[in-house]
């Protein structure tokens, strides 16, 4: 990876000073969230609000222009018609600002006029070393060095990076991970990256030590070729998770008119996400469900499954799409069938794969654990798929327990919001929403998925076999 470019992208993730165009006190405007984004994450260094008109914004002293800023600045956050934003740009060109946020909308994405308004803006910034992301973005969130774009994310850093042209998704998948125990080394929303683009992104989160598991939202690439040649490179040692839209006629000219991206056709990118070992998903909550799956994988020795379920209908359900994304119902040794008949009552269950155990979980809730415990130790097994409409903070900790000896991946299908904890005499409570989190984030540390839904859980279990497929590959079968 070049030097420059990482010396580039470092310095704006982590900013000593930041200058907010747009910030006031009398008027409603988007700098003032972008201005208090900053204080509410705690960021540590230097806040510049730029406004003429005020002498305060939020307590902190306001400056007429950037040039009129006595110290050094970082990073420019720029919210201004566009019109005004050449001339804050060539402001902090002058200054030898590192890198510049344009949250700014009008340009590509509206023709022609529009893409000549980006050129201008990136042949200004390289009359200097200034890097732009956007415009027509959100910005950046990285918890270690508290920058964010909107109030009320988590401030714990971890595994997983996105990068998105689309903002309202980096902001959903940022407060989704909040509630899913989902920790972020960085999110990036790219807009129409006139300048700071996935490439550059893609470069740099591979070599980043921060970051074990990419995720990218992406419309389109300007350079396929390279956009190749680094997921092919950086796919064998980071997981990367694609959720590649704009694949039809509709969706492509849809994309154009959102971030102005050229999408390409489908049969390329499906050759690209062949030859790249990247990982497909066709919505965010799959996204999220794989993103899980990645913290900590046990990736399968094969694709034979077993299914352990106390509903019939959805264990039914859940062998059909199975079998329909390419996995197999495995075939459950003798030894384990005498097992589970120890333990499962026969009224209404059964002991084959898919196991039901039907209502008998109502009064033992530890079946669940007890059996994905003996199925996940059977040598005819590679993966675990368990359906529970409402997990409970005693089944979270006996599965986890179970994983320790199994190492296997075991996909849960369940409805996070219904997770709860058993109260004495056998009655449940909702969660603390402060302990759900946590509670995920060890399942998935444990190599434990969460999943809305068995078609989401069998296209992952289905994936992390692929990825392992994918690895052991040599080199010239890539």
């Amino acid at each position: 990876m070049s030097e420059n470019l990482t010396s580039q992208i470092d310095a704006i993730f982590n900013p000593r000073s930041i200058a907010i165009t747009g910030a006031s006190d009398k008027k409603a405007r988007l700098g003032n969230m972008l201005l208090y984004n900053f204080i509410d994450i705690g960021y540590e260094g230097k806040l510049y609000p730029i406004n003429p008109d005020e002498e305060t914004v939020r307590g902190l002293k306001s400056y007429p222009s950037l040039k009129d800023i006595e110290g050094p600045v970082d990073l420019l956050v720029v919210s201004l018609h566009p019109d005004k934003v050449p001339q804050v740009i060539e402001e902090a060109v002058e200054k030898d600002v590192k890198g510049a946020i344009i949250f700014t909308s009008g340009y590509r994405e509206q023709g022609e006029e529009g893409r000549k308004k980006e050129q201008e803006l990136v042949n200004i910034a390289r009359k200097g070393n200034l890097r732009i992301i956007g415009p027509n973005c959100m910005g950046i969130y990285c918890p270690s060095t508290k920058l964010s774009f909107i109030p009320g994310l988590s401030k714990e850093s971890g595994p997983v990076a996105f990068v998105s042209q689309s903002g309202s998704l980096a902001m959903y998948m940022a407060f989704a991970g909040k509630v899913r125990g989902v920790a972020y080394s960085k999110v990036i929303s790219l807009g129409n990256a006139c300048d700071l683009d996935t490439n550059d992104f893609l470069e740099y989160l591979g070599s980043d030590p921060q970051t074990g598991i990419i995720a990218c939202y992406l419309e389109g690439v300007e350079d396929g070729g390279r956009f190749l040649r680094l997921a092919k490179q950086i796919s064998k040692k980071k997981p990367i998770i694609v959720w590649k839209v704009g694949r039809t006629t509709g969706g492509a000219k849809a994309a154009g008119s959102h971030t102005g991206s050229i999408c390409g056709s489908k049969e390329i990118w499906d050759a690209v996400f062949k030859q790249a070992g990247l990982i497909r998903v066709e919505n965010v909550y799959e996204m999220l469900g794989c993103i899980t799956a990645l913290i900590n994988p046990y990736l399968p020795r094969g694709n034979r499954v077993a299914i352990v379920s106390a509903p019939g209908g959805p264990s039914v359900s859940a062998a059909d799409v199975c079998e329909q994304e390419g996995l197999k119902l495995a075939e459950l040794t003798e030894t384990t069938k005498n097992k589970l008949s120890e333990i499962i009552p026969n009224l209404g269950t059964s002991t084959s794969n898919p196991i039901d155990l039907g209502f008998t979980v109502a009064s033992d809730n530890t079946l669940y654990s007890r059996s994905t415990d003996i199925v996940g130790q059977d040598e005819n097994v590679d993966m675990v798929l368990v359906f529970d409409f409402r997990m409970d903070k005693e089944l979270t900790e006996a599965l986890i327990k179970s994983n320790e000896k199994i190492r296997k991946p075991i996909a849960v299908v369940t409805n996070i919001e219904q997770m709860r904890e058993r109260e004495i005499g056998g009655h449940f409570k909702s969660l603390d929403p402060e302990e759900m989190p946590r509670m995920l984030k060890r399942l998935y540390e444990s190599g434990i998925s969460i999943h809305l839904t068995e078609q989401y859980a069998a296209k992952t279990l289905l994936s992390l076999l692929k990825y392992r497929e994918f690895l052991e590959k040599r080199d010239w079968e890539v």
